[in-house]
């Protein structure tokens, strides 16, 4: 009898062990991979630290007139200076376009909006919009329906408010919608970029660190255009317009969805809209 029960006692012990609660482990809050699936049944029928320079001012030249005591001004306005390696010179018409004259369809938002305890995705007059409700929540994307290989993808993004580190870019080749795999190209609030790749557990991998660069326009109330050309493992980054790096990796080689994110680092309100989505197959 005390054998059996001495078996017995062993028994539970064992059953209970099955229940017993698993470690986690968190990971770093810039590559945080809490994911905003994207809809299945999305539309495609709807297509360093230095201030950014300011703009010239005008200028004004002087004019001989035959009374010696008058002048007379002209002014000459200078035009924007253009990149001729800005991909969107060359590449013609996309294959796919989102814009702020777009329903929501491509992301699956049309009339109705996506909302959680950390964000609210909506689409609006100017875009679809990304509202943050607290901060450190992690990344927060949105995906569209292409998914390619081979790819030009652009955004341009409206910053309406934000601070410090409060980022925002690019999702791609993210393989299905409830996946946290995929590349994340990213610009802050105070004038750096980063790129990211986070694997299919959630864990992240910083490709390119925080890196200061003058042609991002810094603060609320700007506008950025954000271009990443992925071919096979090449990676190169433009920001409006201008080639800011290049670089390889060949750890993601799938297809996979494109889209947009952001991430709330020191705004709980942290707001933008992105304006405008391209993508040119390559």
């Amino acid at each position: 009898m005390k054998k059996i029960l001495f078996i017995t006692l062993i028994l539970v012990m064992l059953l209970a062990s099955c229940n017993l609660p698993k470690s986690n482990t968190t990971p770093e809050v810039d590559v945080i991979a809490t994911r905003v699936a994207g809809t299945l049944a999305a539309s495609q029928t709807e297509s360093a630290l230095v201030q950014p320079t300011e703009a010239l001012p005008t200028l004004a030249l002087e004019t001989a007139t035959p009374e010696p005591t008058a002048t007379a001004t002209s002014t000459i306005t200078p035009t924007a200076t253009v990149n001729p390696s800005d991909p969107k010179l060359t590449l013609g018409s996309p294959d796919f376009s989102f814009n702020s004259a777009s329903s929501g369809n491509p992301f699956g938002l049309a009339g109705n909006p996506y909302e959680d305890e950390s964000i609210r995705i909506s689409h609006q007059v100017g875009g679809l919009n990304f509202t943050s409700k607290n901060i450190n929540g992690g990344k927060r994307w949105r995906l569209t329906a292409p998914s390619p290989t081979n790819f030009y993808l652009e955004g341009t993004f409206n910053v309406i408010t934000c601070s410090d580190r409060d980022n925002y870019g690019l999702a791609m080749r993210v393989p299905t919608y409830t996946s946290t795999l995929g590349y994340f190209v990213g610009l802050s609030c105070d004038g750096s970029y980063i790129v990211d790749r986070i694997d299919a557990a959630g864990n992240g991998f910083n490709l390119v660190k925080w890196t200061a660069d003058t042609n991002i326009k810094t603060g609320s109330g700007q506008v950025n255009r954000l271009g990443v050309m992925l071919v096979n493992d090449s990676f190169k980054i433009y920001i409006n317009g201008v080639k800011v790096t290049e670089f390889t990796d060949g750890t993601i080689t799938t297809p996979g969805h494109g889209g947009a994110y952001i991430s709330a680092r020191g705004n709980p309100n942290f707001t933008v809209e992105l304006q405008e989505l391209l993508e040119w197959d390559q």
